[in-house]
């Protein structure tokens, strides 16, 4: 338990001071729990002892409305020093958390890592914020009014603290299997609510493919699997849980009993008087209070682990090497110098050496799965190379920070992503103080200002999470504008108009003309006619160059790129 308090400071930073406050206040609302007791033992003595009168009893409800006054001050002041500074911790770990995933490679988001992420974000920060501080406090007390206990037992007679010291060492054995057991179940269940949360995105964005193929009983197969297996786990942590709970309980049970039976014979015995003999049978429950406590917070406190293990296990994932200064570039040439690449031991890239001249057009094609899309996103370094390097303007790629490597590069693929935001906002992304007539002459430019025109609210309408409410056509041409609105010197474009209808294909080619102006372009390409013009074909066949040059060049060759051609005039 002391390992979590030692992280729980870790991650408090600059509040570890309000930390230490909280767990001071603390202390003391553990010893105001004790004096309406202590003041209650007092007059039981001096009843007993004939010397009680009424002016104690205003003297002892005085003295135990201060106590419990002062105790609802210092809860108030651990609250605001521990429990409220939560909300601002765990704020401050949930940005740093999305700065991590942003710097991270784009191979480590699998949809099983997406599914860890999510869970993380939605159950384990949010119980970790809610249960940290509280958990602080209640061990602080807990053991504060243990030691108390202890003391005032050990002063009322040697044999009760020693029979108190003893069921605390039995509990202590008790609570470590608990939480032995409760962390190696907790974990398994843990990691299933992650494959949860993974298997409910995957059918939700799966469900319009679903219900067009009438498969909605047999896709609920999988899930209903899911959820069985969650069940399961649930009911084996609980089976397991059984026997480790009811020994603590045990423990506590009988240890009021014990305390009880001994307070009885050391009375009998003469050791003590009739007065501390009833003051221990009262105080035997409240002395073994703080041990319920801990017994109770065990599974919070595994919980607690396991959440952190989590969010720790992703931040420690090796982040993309940056530079907080970066190197100058003096022109938009891009080189490839006997680059591999690796995902997975899975070798996908293999000894590619290529060069890209500024303002020129480069097409990429080949069979799917031949590692096109791989070597463009090398370029913005969504991964890096595990061999060779790449170069802009002369200079390695690791070299330059990644803002300033982004910067000059804008990117159009074909799985379009839009925020739910305005149609303005979403074309402005990424361009700080971008006026209104920027944004509509960059839509215009983008064959999309009519259409937005035509929308209830303009430039201010809403679009749905991810372009729900927009056309696949549509969708293209405003994150076209958003790439003219960017302005930058290379353009990385997964042809976009592979998959749209004849009208809006008319729109996109116009814009995409628009974007590349006067840019270095570099084409995933679909349609061969598209790519007539450019100024170098290269053909990516199993991780490698097999072919390079014109498209007469290719044509005249007779290999893969003639055949393509052959095969798209007689499709078209």
């Amino acid at each position: 338990m002391f390992q979590i308090v030692k992280r729980i400071f870790t991650i408090a930073g600059e509040e570890k001071k309000c930390l230490l406050w909280g767990t001071f206040f603390s202390v003391l609302e553990g010893m105001m729990i004790f004096v309406p007791y202590s003041l209650l033992f007092y007059s039981l003595n001096r009843y007993l002892s004939g010397t009680f009168h009424v002016n104690m009893i205003m003297m002892v409800s005085v003295g135990m409305a201060v106590s419990i006054l002062f105790r609802c001050i210092f809860r108030r002041l651990v609250d605001g020093l521990q429990s409220a500074k939560a909300l601002d911790i765990f704020a401050r770990e949930r940005i740093k958390f999305v700065e991590h995933l942003k710097r991270l490679p784009m191979g480590y988001y699998t949809e099983d890592n997406i599914g860890n992420i999510v869970s993380i974000l939605t159950t384990d920060l949010i119980f970790s914020e809610e249960n940290a501080m509280s958990f602080l406090g209640q061990l602080v007390s807990s053991y504060i009014s243990i030691v108390m206990s202890f003391v005032f037992l050990l002063f009322i007679n040697v044999k009760l603290g020693v029979v108190y010291g003893l069921i605390l060492f039995i509990a202590y054995f008790a609570i470590k299997y608990l939480d032995k057991v409760n962390k190696k179940h907790g974990k398994i269940r843990h990691e299933q609510f992650g494959v949860l949360s993974n298997s409910v995105v995957q059918f939700i964005k799966g469900l319009a493919t679903v219900k067009a193929f009438g498969m909605n009983d047999d896709d609920n197969v999988d899930l209903e699997k899911v959820f069985v297996k969650t069940k399961e786990n649930s009911l084996e942590f609980e089976r397991k849980y059984f026997f480790p709970r009811l020994s603590t309980d045990l423990t506590n049970t009988l240890g009021i009993g014990v305390m009880i039976l001994v307070a009885i014979l050391v009375y009998f015995e003469g050791e003590v008087s009739m007065d501390y003999a009833l003051g221990v049978l009262i105080f035997s429950s409240i002395c073994l209070q703080p041990l319920v406590s801990l017994i109770n917070g065990v599974p919070r406190f595994d919980l607690l682990e396991v959440a952190l293990n989590r969010f720790d296990e992703i931040m420690a994932v090796e982040e993309l090497a940056d530079r907080e200064t970066s190197a100058s570039i003096n022109n938009h040439d891009i080189s490839f110098e006997n680059v591999h690449f690796a995902y997975d031991n899975k070798e996908i890239i293999k000894g590619v050496s290529l060069e890209i001249k500024e303002n020129t057009f480069v097409a990429l094609v080949g069979p799917s799965g031949g590692g096109k899309t791989t070597l463009t996103s090398l370029i913005p370094r969504f991964w890096d190379v595990k061999e060779g390097r790449i170069t802009l303007g002369g200079v390695d790629i690791r070299e330059i920070s990644l803002d300033h490597l982004l910067s000059h590069m804008s990117m159009v693929f074909q799985n379009v992503y839009l925020f739910q935001d305005t149609i303005a906002n979403n074309i402005a992304f990424g361009v700080e103080n971008a006026s209104r007539d920027e944004i509509i002459e960059a839509a215009k430019k983008a064959r999309c200002h009519d259409f937005i025109m035509n929308m209830p609210q303009g430039y201010d309408t809403i679009i749905g999470e991810g372009g729900s409410t927009l056309s696949g056509g549509e969708k293209q041409r405003i994150s076209i504008a958003r790439a003219i609105m960017k302005d930058a010197p290379i353009v990385l474009l997964d042809e976009a108009t592979s998959s749209v209808d004849p009208e809006n294909e008319l729109y996109i080619q116009e814009a995409m003309n628009e974007l590349v102006r006067n840019k270095t372009l570099i084409v995933i390409a679909h349609r061969l006619s598209s790519i007539m013009d450019a100024d170098k074909i290269l053909v990516v066949e199993d991780g490698r160059i097999t072919e390079e040059g014109t498209h007469q060049e290719l044509i005249n060759n007779q290999k893969t790129y003639a055949k393509m051609w052959e095969y798209s005039v007689k499709n078209t």
